[in-house]
């Protein structure tokens, strides 16, 4: 799919994305190289980046990532879209780093959904004692308000309703959805020997229907590799890598696939 924002009316501008009015019930994400995480000092005075999905600091570019996390999101809304989980998703075009989605309502100002697996990241410094790093959790899912200024605090069911940004019945089909997609991500990471530590969705409203929105990426979730800790968490870039690899080898077998079916007409 071509697609270009020549011209566009840009209608919102992100840390990570920039976004475009396209046609009627159509908008363009535009994703960028920019990763997120928190600046840090060290011992010396020195300022460093800390890549962290949990993050709502910008941190310096890296070249080629915004098409890598693209390639991430079509890869994994594609297997979504087989699994009958809702998105907004249309189509992409991985050269000009754009995707094509359907236009819908956030929730409330915007609002994060989070599962965990294991314990790791702000659920550490939240609850300390309570839990240890790499811990497994059960059923762990949680939403919080989109804030930077507030860092993101977290919003009970009760509050939601309460505050007329979701209903209860609504929060319970949110929940259903994003433990879904994680469930898909999961049994995928596991065929590269990887383990979803916890990963960060966002959801909205297209045509009153509850959706999956935004991207689907190595920004949006904790990796590791081996045993689960801090210390053999995927960085950003190099979980990018995963999922281009699995993307270019899904599309080699569709190919193969598809050249087997034509020879059989």
């Amino acid at each position: 799919m071509k697609l270009s924002k020549e011209n566009l009316n840009k209608i919102y501008e992100g840390k990570t994305k920039d976004v475009y009015q396209y046609h009627d019930g159509e908008i363009l994400l535009y994703t960028k190289d920019e990763t997120t995480g928190w600046w840090k000092t060290d011992d010396t005075g020195a300022r460093y980046f800390e890549e962290d999905p949990g993050g709502n600091e910008v941190g310096p570019a890296v070249a080629g990532m915004g098409q890598k996390n693209l390639i991430a999101s079509e890869y994994y809304f594609k297997k979504f879209i087989e699994a009958d989980i809702p998105t907004h998703y249309i189509g992409c075009d991985i050269e000009e780093s754009l995707m094509l989605v359907k236009a819908g309502e956030v929730l409330g100002q915007g609002l994060e959904c989070i599962i965990r697996f294991y314990a790791m990241g702000s659920l550490l410094r939240r609850f300390p004692g309570e839990y240890t790093e790499g811990q497994p959790v059960v059923d762990f899912f949680e939403t919080t308000l989109k804030s930077d200024a507030d860092n993101d605090p977290p919003i009970s069911k009760a509050a939601l309703a309460e505050q007329g940004i979701v209903t209860k019945a609504q929060y319970d089909q949110i929940k259903r959805v994003c433990r879904d997609a994680a469930e898909v991500i999961q049994a995928d990471l596991k065929e590269e020997e990887l383990t979803l530590v916890d990963i960060k969705f966002e959801l909205g409203l297209v045509d009153g229907e509850i959706v999956l929105i935004d991207e689907v990426s190595a920004g949006v979730m904790r990796v590791a590799k081996g045993e689960v800790s801090a210390a053999n968490v995927l960085n950003e870039e190099q979980l990018a890598e995963v999922f281009v690899t699995r993307a270019k080898r899904a599309k080699i077998v569709e190919a193969l696939l598809t050249n087997q079916d034509n020879c059989c007409l």
